[in-house]
């Protein structure tokens, strides 16, 4: 990237977010500080206001406006992806939100941009997940704003195991991995952190208590993979089998793999549900192990219980 692209992306950043750290911006130009301290001086130099604390970040004067930014043609079509990809996975209200960004965005192109977009609308198409909410329509957009405003919600919500139960959370974050949505939270009736399949949630209460406590960046919570959320399942497989069901497998949960002394492949999942992976291994159960938990081998037997064989 040249001088004046930088500096362009960096004016951008400025407007974009409301303090932008050097050392952040140095990693993503890979330039050194001295580079985007010259940068920051050549835009005030410039006449745009930055106001800037050692330590803290650069932002924008409060107040002060800049002409309407335009897009590439580029950014464009990555936003029209991007919009095929939000119509389809999240809940209807979340998708009404961004079509009516897209608008925005649509009306800030020029016209040979504007009909470059319309005609690709129609070469790009995304499935829609089957465990997208129709009952719910707004379920990502209440969860959302209980986390900025910091109140609790009250959910009814159905397990694995088809125990219903009504829980106040304290929301922390959602989390795509497809094909669901999950949703990171304090637990005020199990007291710790938890994490809810957001298609299991029935009905949702924004209340007007605030969080009882400060919460952990999400990144914590999923990198610290709680034990009362995931269980650990280790099988044994031919390597035909964990070829062919690849992607799959990452799907249910599989994090490693390695090939065993015998030719045979040792697959170890984090899963949310067991049942899942007890049905992948009865439907392969002449090549497929499973080594632990004990609570897997149960599930399949209960299944075979009550086939009428």
């Amino acid at each position: 990237m040249n001088r004046l692209d930088r500096i362009s992306a960096l004016l951008v950043q400025l407007q974009s977010r409301p303090v932008v750290r050097a050392s952040e911006m140095a990693q993503r130009f890979e330039v050194s500080l001295r580079t985007i301290y010259r940068d920051m001086h050549t835009l005030t130099e410039a006449g745009v206001p930055i106001c800037g604390d050692s330590g803290i970040g650069y932002s924008l004067v409060d107040g002060y406006k800049l002409p309407s930014l335009m897009f590439t043609k580029e950014e464009a079509m990555a936003f029209l992806t991007a919009e095929k990809i939000i119509e389809q996975i999240t809940d209807t209200q979340n998708s009404i939100y961004f079509r009516q960004g897209m608008d925005k965005i649509r009306a800030a192109l020029r016209t040979v941009d504007k009909n470059y977009i319309h005609e690709m609308g129609d070469a790009i198409t995304v499935y829609k997940s089957r465990n997208a909410r129709e009952s719910l329509p707004n379920l990502l957009q209440i969860i959302l704003s209980s986390i900025n405003d910091k109140l609790i919600i009250e959910i009814d919500y159905t397990n694995a195991d088809e125990n219903k139960s009504r829980r106040l959370l304290e929301a922390v974050g959602v989390t795509y991995s497809y094909p669901n949505w999950y949703l990171s939270a304090w637990c005020h009736l199990r007291e710790e952190y938890r994490m809810f399949r957001i298609d299991r949630i029935e009905n949702i209460e924004t209340k007007a208590d605030k969080h009882t406590k400060i919460h952990p960046p999400l990144e914590s919570l999923l990198g610290a993979d709680d034990a009362q959320c995931l269980t650990e399942v280790v099988l044994h497989t031919s390597k035909e089998v964990s070829r062919y069901n690849a992607d799959r497998c990452y799907f249910m949960g599989l994090t490693g793999e390695k090939e065993l002394a015998d030719g045979q492949i040792e697959q170890t999942y984090m899963a949310y549900s067991l049942a899942p992976l007890a049905r992948w291994v009865l439907a392969n159960t002449d090549t497929t192990t499973v080594i632990s938990p004990i609570e897997v081998k149960n599930i399949i037997r209960q299944i075979i219980k009550k086939l009428d064989l």
